[in-house]
């Protein structure tokens, strides 16, 4: 299979070329036009601004679909320490169910990939990275910003992945060890916090500045989505376990 790694292809042009089996990761597919193909268990997630689909502006709706079906989403962009807290202890709370069915499986499927995507173990690492990312360096102040047993995102950059260790193969137990640390730092910022608080302006890691509520609240939406993914591929790992002999 070809492979195209860190590369522009802006602008290209691709006409009676099969692409079925492909799979596009962080990638960018901004004004994009597909037309008169043949379109057939297509899956996308990411974020979407806008997706047109035979005319069909289907975005909105896609937005009002989560929101029915996940109330919670609501809290994950909140505009007060209140909601900031209600909304921490929701996704700690959905993350304490979703480990608690991970513990059950044998442990050899917790570091096991589904579809290229993390494993249950490099998720919870790269929580760790996110709170590193937006709280003990931004929010914190604290040098260095990341513990070695975190995961970065894809395209993160050469200073974020210095402080990593790559070759690290932790046990979950190390794991969780280290973002129950990470977790009390955030739990810490919030408790007792007043909307004067979360509203001081701290450096941002994408550059610019942002709020410490908006800190907060990239944490509460890794939380929520990763713990989305992590449900979503632990079902995958269950049928697994289900199947092998015992």
């Amino acid at each position: 299979m070809a492979e195209f790694v860190e590369q522009d292809l802006r602008g290209s042009r691709f006409h009676h070329v099969d692409l079925s089996g492909s799979r596009f990761r962080d990638v960018g597919l901004r004004d994009v036009k597909i037309a008169d193909s043949h379109v057939d268990g297509l899956d996308i997630s990411g974020y979407v601004d806008s997706l047109v689909v035979n005319g069909v502006e289907v975005a909105g709706y896609v937005e009002e679909e989560l929101n029915r079906r996940h109330p919670e989403r609501a809290m994950l962009r909140p505009e007060s320490a209140q909601v900031a807290r209600d909304a921490w202890s929701m996704v700690q709370e959905r993350a304490a169910a979703t480990l608690e069915r991970a513990r059950a499986l044998p442990p050899a499927l917790l570091d096991a990939s589904v579809d290229e995507e993390f494993s249950y173990l490099e998720t919870l690492r790269h929580l760790v990275f996110a709170v590193d990312r937006w709280i003990t360096g931004p929010v914190l102040g604290e040098v260095p910003w990341f513990h070695p047993l975190g995961v970065a995102y894809d395209g993160a950059s050469d200073e974020e992945l210095a402080g990593l260790d790559p070759d690290a193969h932790p046990t979950i137990d190390e794991v969780l060890a280290v973002r129950a640390d990470r977790a009390s730092r955030v739990t810490a910022v919030l408790a007792g916090a007043t909307d004067e608080d979360v509203a001081r302006v701290v450096d941002s890691p994408n550059g610019g500045t942002a709020t410490v509520l908006q800190c907060v609240g990239v944490v509460l939406r890794e939380e929520w989505q990763h713990d989305q993914y992590a449900v979503r591929d632990l079902a995958v790992l269950e049928a697994q376990a289900e199947a092998q002999p015992d």
